[in-house]
């Protein structure tokens, strides 16, 4: 595995663990306390995060890409 191949299993994990997140706090609201809720939150910000960062990168390679392909 590439370090490529790492960082998009990396987003795609990411990604999937923030889906979940924002299941449980759509579907369980009832069901979690105040304090689990918070806790889901702040990690589904951390992930966002991380995807943002990935997604600019990934952006950024491609422009790259295209401008040397222009060239």
């Amino acid at each position: 595995m590439n370090s490529s191949d790492k960082d998009n299993s990396s987003f795609e994990h990411s990604f999937k663990k923030l889906e979940d997140i924002l299941n449980k706090l759509e579907n369980e609201q009832d069901n979690s306390s105040l304090e689990e809720t918070i806790k889901f939150y702040e990690e589904g910000l951390k992930l966002l995060k991380v995807c943002r960062i990935k997604l600019n990168d990934a952006e950024l390679r491609i422009e790259k890409i295209s401008a040397e392909q222009n060239d």
